[in-house]
């Protein structure tokens, strides 16, 4: 349905036409069992049909549960996982944000939409039943999930109709009254975790992620946990594992190659890190992916 680059960036495959999408995921499926960082250039529009999550962005935990929703602007970090072992499922709708414009120069593009794409105060909202209008809003986004998997005649216009009347909603309840303003991502973060992408294969400290942005250690270390929820180490482990499952498809590497490739120094610690966040060993994922016995 969609795939990550290397710069983060989540590609999903929307028709020019009628650039929205709807796809489910359960987190249990992905192979790290949570969906890591990443962003967009489309709108999104998430509903949780079972379990409970939690999703990372501006620095903060939002906590999820089934019933609950959320939406995420255009270019905005986050990344989702579950609160335990139970599944975790979830609707989301991603929306070109074009489509929301009517047409270059109109009325709707000047007045309704760009002042609030990249709106620091209108990033991320969090939805729940027990708030009236967000309750409202979230009824009008199973409306809009049921449409456009049903597709019957006319859905598109439905579909249309549905998601301007959520996005009205979400303008007419934006709250810029907060004293503290909202959390936004610093360069700083953002360049040490391309540095981290970039150069994971070889042999990262802290001095030379701190050196790249010009920061003491300290300060790049409460920096990345502030703006990503975790240790700079533990970013880079986890995206080391996830490289390492991308080479796994090929059989013609064999695990001690693939631990050195993704910068693990030695291949029994990459078995036991794997392991502990994969459940199973990497050789057992390979034959499970290939259907091997």
């Amino acid at each position: 349905m969609f795939f990550v680059d290397n710069n983060q960036k989540a590609n999903f495959f929307l028709d020019y036409s009628f650039p929205l999408i709807v796809h489910e995921t359960l987190l249990s499926d992905k192979p790290m069992g949570f969906n890591n960082w990443h962003w967009h250039e489309e709108l999104q529009f998430t509903y949780v049909l079972e379990g409970s999550m939690v999703t990372t962005a501006q620095g903060c935990d939002y906590v999820l549960r089934a019933g609950d929703g959320f939406f995420i602007n255009s270019n905005l970090s986050h990344m989702t996982r579950p609160t335990s072992d139970e599944p975790t499922r979830y609707l989301s709708l991603n929306v070109q944000p074009s489509l929301l414009t009517l047409f270059h120069g109109s009325v709707i593009e000047q007045k309704y939409f760009l002042p609030y794409v990249n709106h620091p105060y209108f990033q991320f909202v969090q939805l729940t039943p027990e708030t009236l209008w967000q309750e409202q809003v979230l009824g009008y986004m199973r409306f809009l999930f049921g449409i456009l998997q049903e597709k019957p005649l006319g859905y598109e216009l439905d579909a249309y109709a549905y998601l301007l009347r959520i996005w009205h909603m979400l303008l007419e309840h934006l709250d810029t009254s907060a004293e503290q303003p909202p959390f936004v991502e610093r360069k700083e973060a953002q360049d040490m975790m391309d540095f981290l992408r970039k150069h994971y294969a070889e042999d990262i400290t802290l001095d030379r992620v701190a050196s790249h942005v010009h920061m003491s250690q300290g300060e790049c270390c409460r920096l990345f946990k502030q703006t990503y929820g975790c240790s700079i180490m533990t970013y880079l482990t986890d995206y080391r594992l996830e490289e390492s499952i991308r080479l796994l498809s090929d059989a013609q590497l064999n695990v001690s190659h693939i631990a050195e490739l993704c910068g693990f120094n030695s291949t029994s610690y990459y078995i036991k890190r794997f392991r502990e966040k994969v459940g199973i060993s990497p050789l057992q994922y390979r034959n499970k992916m290939s259907g091997s016995a």
